[in-house]
């Protein structure tokens, strides 16, 4: 009886110099810089004003609920993990409808350490990643009557599930229109 006591008191002991080894890990943060959370497009107090195709006379209103920025374990860690090694930055920025009838529109950019990985999301229809930041899929794109420069062009290829057909976004403005597959977009206005 007693060799087991100390058999798991030198077990336990063990297991706790091993984790605790981990001390010595070095952490890396990558973090936003150069301006590179412009991304996001949208800070606190913001609004973005949408033109609804069905109701061409009203203006939706959406206002910017949460702007956040948090760390995220990197590719190959989980937050179980005891030492993470790397860690990329979250920043979030959601627009939602001033009454909530809509869904909101959001932009998740993830900073790693030699790129940015930037989605579009529509809550609950959509989640579409821009595939490369570098190279908007437009120089410029007339949007609602207003000329649009480096615009990206998002098409989603599940039709069935989510209603969201397209997303129209450049870095300066944010969310140009979203179209869905029924016919219905909601498209920037820009008074």
């Amino acid at each position: 009886m007693k060799s087991i006591r100390l058999l798991l008191y030198l077990s336990l002991f063990g297991a706790s110099l091993w984790l605790s080894s981990c001390n010595d890990c070095e952490t890396k943060v990558a973090q936003f810089e150069n301006g590179n959370s412009s991304w996001t497009v949208y800070n606190a107090r913001d609004s973005l004003l949408m033109v609804d195709s069905n109701t061409p006379d009203t203006i939706r209103v959406f206002l910017n609920t949460r702007v956040n920025s948090d760390p995220i374990p990197g590719d190959g860690f989980g937050p179980a993990d005891v030492c993470i090694e790397q860690y990329y930055t979250r920043r979030t920025s959601v627009m939602q409808h001033n009454n909530r009838r809509f869904p909101a529109l959001t932009v998740v950019a993830v900073r790693m350490p030699d790129s940015i990985r930037v989605s579009l999301v529509v809550a609950g229809r959509a989640e579409l990643r821009i595939p490369d930041v570098n190279t908007p899929d437009h120089a410029t794109l007339p949007v609602g009557g207003v000329t649009y420069q480096d615009v990206f062009d998002l098409t989603n290829p599940d039709s069935t599930a989510t209603g969201v057909r397209r997303i129209l976004f450049n870095r300066e403005f944010g969310f140009l229109q979203v179209a869905y597959f029924n016919g219905r977009t909601f498209t920037r206005y820009a008074p």
